[in-house]
């Protein structure tokens, strides 16, 4: 970390700044590049002029500056503002490098991807969430298929299965086949009957190729030409090399490969595996650790620094497009998307004894004056609550964790009831959550808004639909959670517009946490498609046959 000071009056330079850090080699080699600077003996630090300060920062990097937050944020606006010229004048009328027929029309940064793809056969898409990197992946490899007659693809996370189904429909005419049945040797016999149908699409979760007769079934189904390409989504999850999916993502050699992940990989280490599979380097783990990484601590094994990290920007460079949210200008102010969970065997075996209490007195319940509460524990069941599993607050994690907040952003997180919002923010305190609930005071609510909004140290927003989603400007937040919804689409939309209002720095990606397979699913579809029945029925307005038409669909009975 390098501590920039501005001063008064330099010594060598009249608009200066002094560099300090503890003695590093690397760092010391990034300072001396810079064109302008003079070293200070008696401080032991460093002075440059204010105009090599955004050469410093593309050394060095702009998390490993410490600097006066009017600095830092000076800092940041002025990087932003370079990235922005540079993507709007690289993607200016841009178009496609051939005639390809779009489902859905792709934006300018979007057609860049597809470019991309169409000039590389090994290609690392690496944009942040929310830019499109499904829909790119989709569209290029479609655009390629009489060259490769299927397409797999590999989930890093096992619900994302759902997302990829999904997408297909929505930005393809093409079909796809789940392979994910109960036993491998079902997943097997999936696989073979994959090959001889007319899907392009095969769709597997990454734990599943740690298994050899995955791997025998794929690699035959490589060898016979099926598989010209392999999308392998979240592939951050393969980056240890040693490990069981590590090794087996290096067996799938197929002609097109493609690797997705917005997670920032800061280590060089982390690079092998990924590098390796697509085809760029070529050295055993050990020779590539010891170009880039310093080895150090007890016996020489632990990694205590790296260098030469131009060599290997240059390499990972020749296979990655990396576009981040704040530097591309053709995006919507809100980008709206699912993200789907798997109830656990427990939560699955307490579903249905719950719903099937609901069916048993469905005749009483049509004719109360509250139908939807039978509802309830239902809804409940599926945010986390009677059980300590808990596959939203899972999947939430490893976004957080994963893209969201390495990648500087902040996220609001909602919720229409209290009890959920306590499971949320005792798991997700590491990231100083700001709390704002209906047994919070009006003067603690208004404070821990000014915290959220103004303490870089806090991360995230918990609170529910009535308490956090009217009457508060949240616009540092990008992103939007919904653990569930609220029955009312406007009271989902004010929640969402917390974080869109005047003052928004960036797009707002505002995703629901949808449990498959459950009432989340029907509620989304009444809140999209059919909202004045729905409405009907929660304003107390609907007839019995729209109440029993209501509850039919959502518990899919």
């Amino acid at each position: 970390m390098i501590r920039v000071e501005k001063l008064e009056k330099g010594l060598y330079f009249d608009d200066a700044y002094k560099l300090s850090f503890r003695y590093d080699p690397i760092t010391v080699s990034k300072v001396k590049e810079l064109a302008q600077r003079r070293y200070l003996p008696e401080d032991r630090a460093w002075e440059i002029p204010s105009y090599e300060l955004p050469n410093l920062i593309d050394k060095v990097g702009l998390n490993n500056i410490d600097a006066e937050d009017a600095l830092v944020g000076a800092l940041k606006s002025k990087e932003i503002e370079d990235r922005r010229a540079a993507t709007e004048e690289r993607l200016r009328g841009i178009k496609p490098l051939i005639d390809f027929d779009f489902t859905t029309e792709p934006l300018p940064h979007q057609i860049e991807a597809f470019n991309f793809g169409l000039q590389k056969d090994k290609m690392l898409i690496g944009d942040e969430q929310g830019l499109g990197k499904t829909k790119e992946s989709i569209d290029i490899t479609v655009a390629r298929k009489h060259e490769l007659v299927k397409t797999l693809i590999v989930c890093g996370v096992n619900s994302v299965k759902y997302n990829w189904e999904r997408e297909i429909k929505l930005h393809s005419r093409e079909s796809s086949v789940m392979i994910d049945g109960k036993t491998m040797d079902l997943r097997v016999k999936q696989i073979y009957e994959w090959y001889k149908s007319s899907s392009y699409f095969g769709i597997i979760n990454i734990e599943s190729l740690r298994k050899e007769q995955i791997q025998d079934a794929l690699f035959d189904g490589i060898r016979d030409g099926y598989i010209g390409a392999v999308i392998v989504d979240e592939i951050h999850k393969a980056k240890n090399g040693s490990s069981q999916q590590g090794k087996a993502l290096r067996t799938l050699k197929t002609p097109i490969r493609l690797g997705l992940s917005g997670t920032p990989m800061n280590k060089a280490e982390d690079l092998w595996n990924i590098l390796t599979w697509l085809g760029v380097e070529n050295r055993p783990f050990y020779r590539f650790r010891s170009t880039y990484c310093v080895m150090g601590g007890y016996g020489g094994y632990k990694v205590v620094g790296h260098k030469n990290l131009e060599s290997l920007n240059a390499e990972l460079n020749t296979v990655m497009l990396r576009r981040k949210k704040d530097e591309v200008l053709d995006l919507p102010p809100k980008i709206h998307s699912t993200e789907y969970v798997e109830l656990t065997k427990k939560q699955q075996i307490m579903y249905r004894d719950i719903k099937n209490g609901i069916i048993a007195d469905l005749e009483n319940i049509l004719t109360s004056v509250n139908p939807l509460s039978c509802t309830l524990r239902l809804r409940q069941l599926t945010g986390g609550l009677f059980t300590e599993e808990n596959p939203k607050l899972e999947r939430l994690m490893d976004m957080l964790s994963g893209e969201i907040i390495p990648n500087g952003y902040k996220a609001l997180i909602f919720s229409q009831w209290e009890k959920i919002t306590e499971v949320y923010y005792e798991a997700l305190k590491e990231y100083n959550p700001a709390y704002i609930v209906g047994k919070v005071s009006p003067e603690d609510r208004e404070a821990e808004k000014e915290r959220f909004q103004n303490d870089p140290e806090c991360k995230l927003a918990i609170g529910t639909i009535g308490a956090m989603g009217t009457g508060f400007t949240l616009t540092k937040a990008s992103y939007v959670f919904f653990i569930d919804k609220a029955w009312v689409s406007g009271d989902n939309a004010q929640a969402e517009d917390r974080a869109h209002r005047i003052g928004t720095e960036d797009t707002v990606n505002v995703i629901s946490l949808v449990a498959k397979g459950t009432i989340d699913e029907g509620i989304e579809e009444y809140l999209i498609e059919n909202q004045d029945l729905f409405d009907r029925v929660v304003d107390g307005k609907g007839s019995k046959h729209d109440i029993r038409q209501v509850l039919n669909n959502l518990l899919k009975i």
